[in-house]
């Protein structure tokens, strides 16, 4: 369709006054008149401008109830912050807003990279429809074709995301985009000469800031660069700049406790900007040390969304600065040569065989128990520099690793073990190795349930007399499980009565009767309770 009657020129005078409200409610109107790419990658640029004075919204439901132009890339953004059952009820709503390319290519994007893939998520797929068959974005039509080729026609949603393509299939082809005159061409690049003008300058120091930052990234543990590129980042008042700085001196001295309250605030109000597109893969709980992250969890979940944005962020320039790093999932990132500063790992979905041979690992957390870690710890050049560990093993596993060369040159041993039926004294003789270990601390913890951690533990911690001092602790359990574990400190109190010890305390969470009588059998052995 000839575009003369799109009178895009209008939309000059008030993008020359700055108000892009008008500009983009003009911009959808040619675009529903006469959908074209570059009408709605415009479109997509003045409402991501537009989203930066909308904070996320803490009441969704009640930002989308009246459709504004204006507000929709912000809702977009957070639709499925809550998950799918939440979501379907809000792309209800959206099917009530007006025809707009962003809702479109938002919806191709859902198929290109589906967030919800099991059985149960059936019920979200149907509500999208509605919204899927008023895709008229020939970019988003094309992508959502393109992704029906690319499913995996044994995987059940693969079947389920088909049928719905299939059932537009016709719709999405005849997706075109309609014939924009030259006149029409002209304006849309006057509009991108009035977004690039709108934009916030750039400081003198920009590029200066890059190079640094690149310097930094390059070798993190240079702090001068740091402390030279906190300067700069000051004069652009950049929020990584008083953090650097804060965080710098807090390694010289105490920070005050205004000082102290400004370093969280930055943590929480700069967040997204500190960590940028890894912001969407880590849980809340991220340490920064000297300006940058340095501790950090990936979410977990089964989504394939979520797998999908950790794997895209592999390789990003600001994992560099990263030493201890969470969560399954990290495979793509662990492995990648950026993460030149990763020294801990927990949790790690990495081969154990493969995270042996890596020569920077001192601090690996594991889950489930793996017969293999006798073998590994007998060979010489596996974990050359690791000094913690943490891992699960059953319990006629323990003496054979306790006897390996690996666990001599660690500095710290954690043994979570597997019980389920009743734990003889016997069955903890393995305690008795301990002074013959060099492991200056050692941790053996009977794990009842370790959903829940419904445990019990004995801690050994050499002292320079090269007596032991040891410790008894629990974690809060229900009932039936406190009777399991006092037998379990019993046993394990049987065999640490037979050792030369500097010190006996114990800390534990019972709160049924059973409690009486292990305190009674730490008394005994000359122990003190703590509480």
């Amino acid at each position: 369709m000839p575009s003369s009657s799109l009178k895009l020129d209008s939309l000059l005078e008030p993008a020359n006054r700055g108000n892009w409200k008008a500009v983009l409610d003009g911009l959808l109107v040619a675009w529903r008149a006469a959908p074209h790419t570059a009408l709605a990658d415009r479109i997509v640029t003045v409402g991501q401008k537009l989203s930066g004075d909308i904070p996320p919204p803490k009441d969704w439901d009640a930002l989308a109830k009246k459709p504004e132009a204006a507000k929709l890339t912000t809702l977009l953004a957070a639709l499925l912050d809550k998950g799918s059952v939440k979501g379907r009820g809000r792309l209800e709503t959206l099917a009530d807003w007006p025809e707009d390319p962003r809702i479109d290519r938002w919806v191709a994007s859902r198929f290109v990279d589906p967030p919800f893939t099991s059985s149960s998520a059936s019920p979200f797929w149907t509500r999208l429809a509605p919204l899927a068959h008023r895709v008229r974005d020939a970019q988003a039509a094309s992508a959502m074709l393109k992704a029906r080729s690319d499913y995996d026609a044994r995987a059940s949603f693969g079947t389920l995301l088909t049928g719905h393509i299939n059932r537009i299939r016709a719709q999405l082809e005849d997706a075109k985009d309609a014939e924009l005159q030259a006149d029409d061409v002209k304006v849309l690049a006057e509009l991108d000469t009035a977004l690039q003008e709108a934009a916030p300058p750039k400081p003198r120091s920009a590029a200066d800031a890059e190079t640094l930052l690149a310097q930094v990234l390059a070798k993190p543990e240079d702090e001068e660069a740091r402390a030279v590129l906190a300067d700069v980042l000051l004069e652009q008042g950049h929020p990584r700049g008083e953090l650097i700085a804060l965080q710098l001196e807090a390694t010289r001295r105490t920070l005050t406790a205004t000082e102290r309250k400004r370093e969280r605030e930055l943590l929480k109000s700069a967040r997204k900007e500190l960590l940028g597109p890894l912001d969407e893969v880590l849980k809340p709980d991220c340490v920064f040390t000297r300006g940058f992250l340095s501790h950090a969890a990936l979410k977990q979940g089964s989504a394939r969304a979520i797998r999908s944005a950790i794997q895209k962020t592999a390789g990003h320039p600001l994992w560099a600065t990263v030493e201890h790093l969470e969560g399954r999932g990290d495979y793509d990132i662990t492995t990648h040569p950026v993460m030149k500063s990763l020294r801990s790992l927990a949790n790690s979905e990495v081969m154990t065989q493969t995270l042996a041979k890596m020569p920077w690992l001192e601090s690996l957390a594991m889950r489930g128990a793996l017969d293999q870690w006798t073998e590994l710890g007998q060979d010489p050049s596996a974990f050359p520099a690791l000094r913690h560990l943490d891992i699960f093993l059953f319990l006629g596993w323990v003496s054979d690793f306790l006897a390996t060369p690996l666990v001599s040159r660690l500095e710290r041993l954690q043994i979570r073990i597997y019980v389920g039926a009743q734990v003889s004294s016997t069955e903890l003789e393995f305690l008795s190795l301990v002074p013959t270990l060099k492991v200056p601390e050692i941790t053996f913890r009977l794990v009842r349930n370790d959903t829940k951690d419904w445990s019990c533990g004995f801690r050994f911690v050499r002292e320079p007399s090269g007596k032991h001092a040891v410790h008894l602790f629990t974690t809060t359990m229900n009932e039936p499980y406190e009777q399991l574990v006092r037998d379990d400190l019993l046993a394990g109190l049987e065999q640490i009565a037979r050792l030369e010890r500097s010190k006996l305390t114990m800390a534990h969470r019972l709160r049924s009767d059973v409690k009486a009588e292990v305190e009674r059998r730490v008394k005994a052995l000359g122990g003190t309770l703590e509480t």
